[in-house]
């Protein structure tokens, strides 16, 4: 009985450590991708519940520029400064960059910062690669993100797992890379009558 329950804790830990192991070659694919990508748009469509609750482009420029476009909403960053455009308020309010931000439409932080404050693992689901990223501690307010990553190593789903056990998803179709994205794209001069406030 003994030797079984040694033989059984033994391929335990071998199948846990093969795991991580496939999930760091995952997560390195995945980041060799992104590196080799000077900018980017995708088409994102983001439901709750089942129910689709918004959609647009996303802009996306190294360094750390990005904008992201919605029916109601224009929200961008030129690596200095970060702004945002409500359409339908006409309000325009802009701070200054944050490196840090943990947005979960911010491809650096889904792709570089984040899974080294996660516990790694893998599972294949149909033509896709899940890669699992559970928390490691306390202090990110969500129990599991799962980024689904297809053959050309992108991301193409981005499902949420909140502390109440609801979940919001994230489709990305649509890739265009490296297209020379201007410069000009990541910034915004609100329109005329606009209410502009600045935080910087």
């Amino acid at each position: 009985m003994k030797k079984i329950i040694i033989l059984f804790l033994v391929l335990m830990f071998s199948s846990i450590s093969i795991s991580q192991s496939d999930a760091a070659s995952v997560l390195r694919e995945l980041q060799n991708k992104y590196n080799s990508i000077s900018d980017l748009s995708v088409d994102y469509m983001q439901k709750a519940d089942g129910k689709v609750v918004l959609s647009g482009k996303i802009f996306f420029k190294k360094e750390n520029k990005y904008r992201i476009e919605n029916k109601n909403q224009i929200i961008g960053s030129d690596g200095v400064s970060a702004w945002n455009y409500n359409t339908s308020k006409k309000k325009y309010v802009i701070t200054n960059y944050d490196g840090e931000s943990n947005s979960i439409y911010s491809i650096n932080y889904l792709v570089y910062q984040l899974p080294n404050e996660c516990l790694l693992s893998t599972r294949s689901e149909g033509n896709s690669v899940v890669l699992e990223l559970k928390p490691k501690t306390a202090n990110l307010d969500f129990k599991k993100i799962d980024l689904w990553i297809n053959s050309e190593k992108l991301i193409v789903k981005i499902v949420l797992s909140d502390l109440n056990n609801n979940s919001s998803e994230i489709s990305l179709n649509n890739y265009r890379l490296n297209q020379k994205i201007s410069d000009s794209l990541f910034s915004f001069n609100p329109p005329e009558g606009t209410k502009i406030i600045d935080l910087r």
